[in-house]
């Protein structure tokens, strides 16, 4: 991707991110329900508005996905080549629960795998941006880079990130048979910090097991595979794909770099199938 076109998606997050910020640090949030029984607010819609606009404008042949929008039926998006994966407001419980752990999440999809990625945090002004094969970078809201390096070896305990809002009662079974061979330390985060603080070096692995959607793990999933992780699937233990008929994830394992072994991933397809 032309690195114009790169800083062109940062301006639009950050449109983006100001208009999140306006609403959060406002009285009126206009919480409403939708069909799923998920929150959205007047943060997400304005999100959305930016997002979808930006892309487009940047990018006019190339379909946009988004989680406040209507969907095409599958029919029509299963031949799509390349799309735009948007979740505008990656977190919507922290955004109203004001604990600041809220992101936006952009993911650039080649048929059914992300190859580019954006997540970005609107209260700090800063991001991170990844190229399948190109490296990971830290960006600011005024487009300066800085390329991540991977971290540093760590042998202490395994680091697991749960879910803050949604921590499910599989996701504690699972952690339970793991405290029975290893030393954990559990990591509560919302939205997609739990795949940033795995390529910070801050944890080791992303248990889910409860309610999930695409949209809430593409760039996250590119970034933790590209410093050496994985993602599979807790039923058939296959990496997780995009651009299924159904947009809701399978329950998954994500994996840093460390614990991508043969001896560990066997551990916990032990621990899934008993």
């Amino acid at each position: 991707m032309e690195l114009n076109k790169v800083h062109s998606v940062i301006r639009v997050l950050a449109e983006a991110g100001r208009a999140i910020i306006e609403v959060y640090e406002s009285n009126d949030f206009d919480e409403q329900r939708k069909s799923d029984n998920t929150a959205v607010t007047r943060a997400d819609k304005a999100s959305s508005k930016i997002i979808n606009a930006g892309l487009v404008q940047i990018f006019p042949e190339i379909p946009v996905l988004d989680e406040e929008t209507n969907f095409p039926e599958y029919k029509i998006r299963k031949t799509w080549e390349n799309y735009f994966l948007v979740d505008p407001l990656d977190g919507t419980k922290e955004f109203i629960k004001r604990n600041g752990e809220f992101c936006i999440n952009i993911a650039l999809i080649n048929k059914t795998a992300p190859v580019y990625g954006w997540i970005y945090e609107p209260l700090k002004e800063k991001g991170w941006f990844c190229g399948n094969g190109e490296g990971i970078y830290a960006f600011d809201s005024k487009g300066n880079f800085k390329e991540m390096q991977k971290p540093e070896p760590y042998n202490g305990k395994i680091r697991v990130a749960t879910s803050r809002s949604f921590f499910k009662p599989r996701e504690a079974e699972l952690i339970e048979k793991m405290k029975g061979t290893f030393e954990l330390e559990i990591l509560h985060c919302g939205s997609s910090k739990k795949q940033i603080e795995i390529i910070k070096g801050n944890a080791d692995m992303y248990l889910k097991a409860g309610p999930c959607s695409e949209w809430d793990t593409a760039p996250g999933q590119l970034m933790v595979e590209e410093f050496g992780g994985t993602v599979f699937r807790q039923d058939t233990f296959e990496t997780m794909a995009y651009n299924k008929a159904d947009l809701i994830n399978p329950h998954f394992v994500m994996l840093s770099e460390r614990l991508n072994t043969p001896d560990f991933i066997a551990f916990m397809q032990q621990i899934i199938q008993e």
